[in-house]
């Protein structure tokens, strides 16, 4: 784990995604604003960065929803024990964590808020017509699947800031493919395998319980198509914050842009 900012300020607990690290949120610990006022604390997931890796398949798969809901909790529930009324970052499957950890604990409970960041509400495949449908094509899939034996594949899709993007420099993309490449292809099936439709659940809440959660979606996206992310999310009333000129890794490559985000959602 590693915390930055001030200690006796209000906590944001950042969540990485998939096949990354508690490094993805670098930019942010540092942020001169945030640090200055909040508690800022980051960890690497099961199977993940510092976190062990020598795993058993069932330390990252469960069978059914609601298995796979509280088994993900667990490294989340275990970071915020002592820590009150944290605001939730979670990016990408990071957010489909803070996902779980809501379904799991029937609401925000103490976390004062979650921002959901470039990520969905449904995982896995759903009937024909569903807006959700249109959520990831199969190539993407296949780079997100692969990114333990391809991290160079995995870090172009995840760094693009629209169709065909390279603007990222080479320092950049080579942090993120050692990151994927150093996360066991186990880990990253074990993720894959956990699907989970959250939009019920998500719709049971209450309306001041929901309206603690915000989506953040980037336009540029080449992960999960920004339309579909803004109707899934606009399905169950949840808010979206739309971010232009972005794409899915929107910390590593915009860690000043997200952290406004977060200081507005924090001062509103």
């Amino acid at each position: 784990m590693v915390e930055a900012g001030r200690p006796d300020g209000p906590a944001i607990v950042f969540i990485h995604g998939l096949a990354s690290s508690s490094s993805a949120w670098t930019g942010l610990l540092g942020h001169q604003e945030l640090a200055r006022r909040f508690r800022l604390i980051a960890f690497d997931l099961r199977g993940h960065g510092q976190s062990a890796t020598d795993l058993k398949p069932e330390q990252l798969t469960a069978e059914g929803p609601a298995a796979g809901a509280r088994l993900w909790s667990q490294d989340l529930d275990a970071v915020l024990s002592g820590v009150e009324s944290p605001i939730l970052v979670g990016w990408s499957f990071g957010g489909g964590v803070v996902q779980s950890w809501l379904q799991t604990h029937r609401g925000p409970g103490s976390a004062s808020a979650a921002v959901l960041l470039c990520v969905p509400n449904v995982f896995g495949p759903v009937p024909a017509g569903d807006a959700a449908g249109n959520l990831v094509t199969p190539a993407t899939l296949g780079v997100l699947a692969g990114a333990a034996g391809d991290g160079r594949s995995f870090a172009r899709l995840i760094l693009a800031d629209g169709p065909g993007d390279t603007s990222f420099c080479a320092e950049l993309a080579d942090q993120v493919t050692a990151t994927a490449e150093a996360t066991p292809a186990g880990t990253v099936a074990g993720a894959l395998s956990y699907l989970n439709d959250f939009r019920p659940f998500l719709a049971s809440m209450n309306d001041a319980d929901r309206g603690r959660l915000t989506a953040v979606a980037a336009q540029g996206d080449q992960v999960f198509d920004h339309q579909a992310v803004s109707e899934v999310w606009a399905q169950v009333g949840v808010r979206t914050r739309s971010v232009p000129d972005a794409g899915h890794a929107l910390s590593i490559r915009h860690p000043d842009r997200l952290a406004r985000i977060l200081l507005d959602l924090a001062d509103s």
